[in-house]
């Protein structure tokens, strides 16, 4: 059974994937990337290639979303899986269902600064990035299509629109992230999942999971997830981090409109 690890894009799911392969991978707890694969991105050209060549098509892709979920679940253990694509039915056709989903967290930031990481990530404007983030139909391809939607029809797809889902707010994270990463060992330990660690393996994982050591480990090669795009561009992932606050790099026209847009679902999670 799957247990999904599901963001908008720059929310902070390659921070919770860090911490949480290596708690349950590493001898001690320090972040280590290598883990990474643990905790693989879905979809995939691997978890489709073999059901079809067409990687760029939806009305082939989602024919074979949940056949290529149910093969992945033979191994009959818990598969965690990323994801940035919307929870969403193409052609009748749904992203994943009860038989094959265990459960998912939900990670959620404030969309006033996913749109300057965003902006910074693609190499937007504020109008491009604005306008990507505001549109239903946005979706990516990374040797595969993925759909990503509007910030707002994508926290609903996944965080209002299911039963079992916990959510994670990046800024709890930033306030305390002691605190957030036992309320993820709390809600997996209801799947039976062993999640008791020493303190000192949790406490290395807080250490090592500050952004200097991210960017640090990129710089040695040691991150290599960061691709726009087939063609393959490669830059910097671990750029901003503290740095990225909108009060300071955000025009107010755009943050005016990002906030009349989602007024509702930002109110609800006290962004406003």
């Amino acid at each position: 059974m799957i247990i999904w690890l599901a963001s908008y894009p720059k929310s902070g799911n390659t921070w919770v994937r860090s911490i949480l392969s290596s708690l349950f991978f590493s001898r001690d707890g320090t972040i280590d990337f290598q883990h990474l694969n643990a905790f693989p991105k879905y979809p995939n050209p691997e978890h489709l290639k073999e059901f079809t060549k067409d990687l760029h098509n939806y009305d082939e892709i989602s024919k074979y979303w949940l056949p290529s979920q149910e093969k992945l679940n033979l191994n009959q253990k818990i598969n965690f899986l990323k994801t940035h694509h919307l929870q969403c039915a193409w052609k009748n056709n749904n992203f994943t269902n009860s038989k094959n989903t265990l459960g998912t967290i939900y990670i959620v930031r404030d969309p006033r600064n996913v749109l300057t990481s965003i902006k910074n990530h693609f190499a937007f404007t504020d109008e491009e990035a604005l306008s990507m983030m505001l549109d239903k139909n946005w979706s990516l391809t990374n040797g595969i299509k993925t759909m990503l939607s509007s910030w707002g029809l994508h926290y609903f797809s996944w965080a209002k629109n299911n039963k079992d889902v916990l959510l994670i707010k990046y800024e709890d994270m930033m306030n305390d992230l002691k605190k957030e990463i036992y309320k993820i060992l709390d809600y997996l330990r209801k799947f039976n999942i062993k999640t008791t660690f020493p303190d000192e393996k949790i406490n290395n994982c807080i250490e090592t999971s500050n952004f200097s050591n991210f960017q640090d480990m990129e710089k040695k090669g040691l991150f290599d997830e960061y691709i726009v795009g087939d063609n393959k561009i490669k830059k910097t992932f671990f750029k901003l981090g503290k740095e990225n606050d909108f009060r300071k790099l955000l025009n107010e026209k755009i943050k005016y409109r990002l906030e009349k847009e989602f007024k509702k679902e930002m109110s609800e999670l006290g962004y406003l």
